[in-house]
């Protein structure tokens, strides 16, 4: 992909036809061990923001065409390699985003050579030849979905991995009393949703 330099990119979120994109890889979790309340997870497919791809942030998580999480200067750089007066040049790039105000950001200069990741309080550091292992880390969201524990206020985790070249969102984790057809359709993944949002549109119109 053509690589960009010092590019920023504001929040962006999919409306219409590309709605049900992010359900690509929707999932339904095991039941979260009490009878009263399930455990349902969502991976988010593509959602994410690098210098080697660009900004895929989708604020967006249930697919309502509503914010679920904020998500607040994003932006990315890539500079190539290339000889300079001083010497060989090496390739520089960095990626960074706040999640529900908390910082994330992968960073190498190639230069020196150092590198390094950040999440919220965690920070992770590799110099010479050493790429640090990924962060990990979930943090608090509140969303409301007219589909979801009807429509009400829901607490979630947003799952999400930092490394030097990437900030992934990977999935969010939610629970709901919901025990009946609804689940049952989470469980067939993306489909299930999509059919479930379209039969209860089909019976509000009729």
């Amino acid at each position: 992909m053509k690589a960009q330099n010092n590019k920023t990119q504001s929040l962006y979120l999919q409306k219409s036809n590309n709605r049900w994109k992010w359900m690509a890889g929707a999932t339904a979790a095991t039941a979260a061990g009490v009878s009263t309340s399930q455990a349902i997870t969502i991976n988010l497919v593509g959602n994410y923001i690098s210098a080697f791809g660009g900004n895929h942030l989708n604020a967006d998580l249930t697919g309502d065409g509503q914010a679920d999480v904020a998500l607040t200067g994003a932006q990315f750089f890539y500079s190539p390699p290339g000889s300079t007066t001083s010497g060989y040049h090496f390739a520089k790039w960095s990626q960074a985003v706040h999640i529900n105000g908390v910082f994330a950001k992968g960073y190498d200069n190639g230069d020196f050579p150092f590198r390094y990741e950040t999440l919220g309080s965690q920070f992770a550091f590799g110099s010479g030849g050493y790429v640090p292992p990924p962060l990990t880390g979930k943090i608090p969201i509140s969303f409301t979905d007219p589909d979801i524990n009807g429509g009400r206020l829901t607490a979630g985790l947003l799952d999400v991995t930092v490394t030097i070249d990437r900030v992934q969102l990977d999935s969010f984790t939610y629970s709901t009393p919901d025990q009946g057809s609804s689940l049952a359709l989470l469980a067939m993944g993306a489909t299930g949703v999509l059919a479930l949002r379209r039969w209860k549109a089909a019976q509000k119109t009729s």
